[in-house]
């Protein structure tokens, strides 16, 4: 996390427009692991530090954490402002990789509001669900994924982020991690597509993080002309 803190504050300190919101992988903190000893309670360090953030630049962090809860440990992606906290417990857990092990799955997708937009937040697999990011009647503005993805596979994440983007009228954002570990190397993809599935170009592309911009009347504007979503099969998801 401390370089995760030198990070932002250089960020903050050599930016013009300060991001609204920061976007740390999937398990920034430790890096994936099937180790159960790195789980922390709900208000643990790793809590704490984004809700330390979140206050000090006045932004929202959004990253995912192991959180032991009820005797159980979940993937929980923290939504956290300077007032509030909102979480996601990751839902498609990766069986391949025998993560059902270790972690148990979430029951709800969450919507974060935040300023003028509604966020859908997702981890990692998930993205391989297009049912469980359907939207429903413009429930969200925006998707944002936080993962941990390996290389060997890296080469479906951008048309899967793209059609996701295209199907539901709304922007997707899609944080990677960098690096290697035992079991595999990663890339460190930030994907930013818009509601018609083009590529947003970064306002800053710096050596490690990018910084988009989310236009909202652009995206109000192309949902009232093209009103594709009113035909939306209706079906219910939890």
């Amino acid at each position: 996390m401390r370089e995760c803190e030198k990070l932002i504050a250089h960020i903050f300190c050599t930016t013009s427009n300060a991001p609204d919101i920061i976007v740390l992988p999937e398990l920034f903190a430790t890096g994936f692991s099937m180790n159960a000893s790195i789980a922390e309670k709900a208000d643990g360090e790793t809590s704490r530090w984004l809700k330390l953030m979140a206050e000090r630049y006045n932004c929202a962090m959004l990253a995912s954490v192991p959180i032991l809860e009820g005797g159980v440990i979940y993937n929980r992606a923290l939504f956290v402002t300077s007032s509030s906290t909102e979480y996601y417990d990751k839902r498609h857990l990766f069986s391949y990789g025998k993560e059902p092990t270790v972690f148990t799955q979430g029951i709800r997708r969450t919507v974060a509001t935040y300023k003028e937009f509604n966020i859908l937040i997702q981890i990692c697999y998930d993205l391989r669900f297009p049912v469980w990011s359907r939207a429903k009647n413009l429930d969200y503005d925006i998707i944002i994924n936080v993962a941990n993805w390996p290389a060997s596979r890296a080469r479906v994440v951008e048309p899967m982020c793209r059609s996701r983007a295209i199907e539901n009228q709304s922007y997707y954002l899609f944080v990677n991690r960098c690096g290697n570990d035992e079991e595999s190397s990663y890339d460190g993809e930030k994907y930013a597509f818009d509601f018609m599935g083009d590529s947003l170009i970064p306002v800053v592309n710096g050596d490690s993080y990018s910084i988009f911009e989310i236009n909202s009347d652009k995206l109000r504007e192309f949902r009232d002309k093209f009103r594709a979503w009113e035909d939306t099969d209706d079906f219910v998801i939890f």
